[in-house]
């Protein structure tokens, strides 16, 4: 350990998080563990006393960003300030060591729930009992600044063998949460505002197969759908292609909170790179969950992620996946060139495909979707759809004169992955709002004023107050062209890899 740490130095906290959905729910519970101890929370790493950089450990360029970020954070530490290193990264024994020396505590992600007496001990804080109902890595927590949409992850762990996944070696076998503690976090939830919950896991389809549950998700989600009556949107991600996919669309065809979006990563359509991916190789099997989904829900929403470059991919078998993903017509694809990861059966395998040419077959995928995305997005115009706000910001002209905006996402749009609404004028964040489609792109939408007075405000009025100080998201906007503004804001990325 390279810093000296100084007992009863200002105990706020800061927490980086990398990576996907499930690490940001490790993250808010660290958040949840260490305000119990009476810390903190601070916007500043340079004001914190205790900052953690909860790391990805998925890909190699999510390694290296998480290395990065915790060398960043060491090079300009202040004095007596505790830096610890957690997440996915340290779980990897055969990666671990790259993380930069000078950090005070290393913490893999089976570990996170153990962040409170971790930073006590570096504080010289005396020693807090366990949290009552503390139950590992599915320690069950409250938010305490839930934002509008909130992810909530119902297990840990995947008991699949996917060829090119460390996931398995990351994380274990998939241990689900129990129903209760789910129930009790999204109460909580929708107490303090929150309007939409995302489940999340590896594997969220096969949710409660460990607890003997003969079909867990759905009969969550007639549970969730039963006990908690106020929440207006309830999605699901990373649903595993399974028979048992059927019956979860059944049950979101009886609810209407439960949103018709399907987001099943299928990874490839050809079934021999299937068979080598040990992946579900029946594409036929694939096809019927998805006619089933669009003969059953109204107005669904699939999206999918997709591998191209795999080892042994062949130009036929990149063209039975470039044919499928035509005829399908996802509304969101992501597509991900292959990376080979030390300890996976992938990585072994003869036939690699060069870089080139896998980043060719990739960014050919795209602009065949970027085609069918916009003739789906275009479809909506004229249409009234339902958003939830999530950010105010300006739209300035050319001259420099500026307005609000108001950015969100529709039903059809997921967290973080797919397109926005923007929305003329500032419209409380949290509220639902009936708009009318004006235009469309590939990817975002922009709306009319909304219509009448059909906005449905959240139960806590927390976020609108913190409206005046968030910016409107602008990647991919048409703000800079339509009608003589451009967008100002942060960045938003357009896809995440998929753990299944």
């Amino acid at each position: 350990m390279s810093s000296t740490v100084v007992a009863g130095r200002d105990s706020a906290f800061h927490i980086v998080t990398l990576g996907c959905s499930k690490n940001r729910v490790d993250s808010d519970g660290m958040d949840h563990l260490l305000r119990q101890r009476g810390m903190r929370p601070t916007a500043d790493p340079d004001g914190a006393g205790v900052v953690i950089v909860n790391t990805c450990g998925f890909l190699g360029a999510a390694r290296q960003e998480s290395i990065e970020a915790i060398q960043a954070i060491i090079d300009r530490r202040q004095d007596g300030q505790v830096v610890i290193a957690a997440g996915c990264m340290p779980a990897l024994g055969n990666h671990a060591t790259e993380i930069p020396t000078g950090v005070d505590h290393i913490l893999s992600t089976r570990e996170w729930y153990r962040i409170g007496d971790v930073v006590g001990g570096l504080l010289g804080e005396p020693e807090v009992p366990e949290v009552a109902g503390c139950e590992g890595m599915l320690t069950t927590f409250s938010r305490s600044a839930a934002g509008p949409s909130a992810y909530v992850k119902v297990a840990d762990g995947c008991d699949h063998a996917c060829a090119f996944c460390t996931i398995p070696s990351i994380k274990g076998r998939q241990a689900s949460k129990r129903p209760l503690h789910v129930l009790q976090e999204i109460v909580d939830l929708v107490a303090g505002g929150t309007r939409e919950v995302v489940l999340v896991a590896q594997d969220t389809i096969r949710y409660g197969a460990d607890l003997g549950m003969k079909n867990g998700l759905p009969t969550l989600l007639e549970s969730i759908v039963e006990q908690v009556p106020d929440l207006p949107w309830l999605r699901m991600l990373y649903i595993y292609p399974s028979p048992l996919t059927l019956k979860m669309v059944d049950v979101m065809a009886r609810h209407d909170v439960l949103l018709p979006y399907l987001d099943m990563p299928i990874q490839h359509a050809d079934r021999d790179v299937l068979r080598s991916m040990n992946r579900p190789s029946d594409i036929d099997m694939t096809r019927r969950l998805i006619d089933h989904a669009r003969e059953t829900l109204a107005d669904p929403v699939m999206r999918t992620t997709l591998i191209v470059g795999y080892p042994g991919e062949t130009e036929a078998q990149f063209e039975t996946l470039y044919r499928f993903v035509e005829e399908t017509r996802f509304d969101h694809v992501g597509v991900f060139t292959y990376s080979p990861e030390e300890g996976t059966k992938a990585a072994t395998l003869p036939g690699t495909v060069p870089a080139e040419v896998a980043e060719r077959r990739r960014a050919a995928i795209m602009e065949l979707q970027h085609g069918i995305s916009l003739d789906h997005n275009r479809a909506l115009i004229g249409t009234t759809i339902q958003v939830l706000v999530e950010a105010v910001g300006e739209a300035e002209d050319e001259l420099g004169r500026t307005e609000p905006i108001s950015a969100g996402r529709a039903r059809r749009h997921a967290p973080e992955v797919d397109g926005m609404v923007f929305i003329p004028g500032a419209h409380p964040v949290g509220s639902l709002i009936d708009v009318r489609v004006e235009e469309a792109g590939p990817y975002d939408l922009w709306a009319a004023d909304p219509l009448g007075s059909t906005a449905i405000e959240p139960a806590s009025r927390a976020f609108g107050r913190e409206a005046t100080r968030r910016r409107v998201p602008a990647a991919r906007s048409r703000a800079a062209t339509r009608r003589g503004t451009r967008g100002r804001g942060r960045p938003v990325p357009m896809a995440t890899p998929a753990g299944t």
